[in-house]
């Protein structure tokens, strides 16, 4: 960064002693990736939106990779602690599904794994948060299986699976405006929802994704 614009960002900073200049970065990147893709978060645009120009991603970042690193970070944080609170809930599996089928986060995910495509290091870290983040699903869903005596025909990992890929392409077939056959596949949730919540059989349209057999 130039001597000016360095000059530039400590008086920005200082006047304005409640802003982080990171944070509005990153804030920054996240719009522009939700609103136009991650193609749109260039280096000179990110910064543009708090006032600076393009050099102070790379003065507080190193690089723009590092901005990206950063910002999935953040979103994967955030997105750990909804799923926490989910699974921990009374009604766990309800919880994960409106996590999961979230169509803001969703469209943020679509657009780091595009970008994972060209990205390496952004690669490695979805495939690690990925795997992390199975694992605390499965595990959640299967003590709360157990400690409510309900035998799934799925295992909680397939389970969680399923339900991931079926959010996703929820999300990803209304941004383009297809809907066919989205309603049985909200009535299948629906219904795998309602018996896995009443722990009992219920009249469904469907078969449900959890067994029905459960003691108390």
């Amino acid at each position: 960064m130039a001597v000016g614009e360095k000059a530039r960002v400590s008086r920005k900073r200082r006047d304005s002693p409640g802003l982080d200049v990171q944070t509005a970065l990153l804030d920054a990147a996240e719009v522009l990736m939700r609103e136009e893709g991650y193609a749109a978060a260039t280096a000179r645009r990110i910064a543009s939106k708090v006032g600076l120009k393009h050099p102070a991603v790379f003065y507080y970042f190193g690089t723009q990779d590092d901005l990206f690193l950063a910002l999935f970070r953040r979103v994967a944080d955030s997105h750990r602690t909804r799923l926490v609170e989910a699974l921990g809930s009374d009604q766990p599996l309800r919880g994960l599904w409106q996590v999961m089928s979230d169509a803001g986060s969703t469209k943020l995910t679509l657009e780091f794994l595009a970008l994972a495509n060209h990205n390496e290091a952004v690669r490695a870290a979805i495939a690690e948060n990925a795997e992390s983040v199975r694992a605390l699903q499965a595990e959640a869903l299967g003590k709360h299986l157990k400690a409510r005596g309900i035998e799934p025909r799925l295992s909680p990992q397939l389970l969680t699976i399923l339900m991931s890929a079926m959010a996703r392409l929820l999300v990803q077939d209304s941004n383009i405006g297809v809907a066919a056959g989205h309603e049985e596949v909200e009535a299948l949730i629906e219904a795998a929802l309602r018996r896995f919540g009443d722990g009992r059989d219920v009249a469904d349209p469907v078969e449900p994704l959890v067994a029905v057999d459960a003691t108390r």
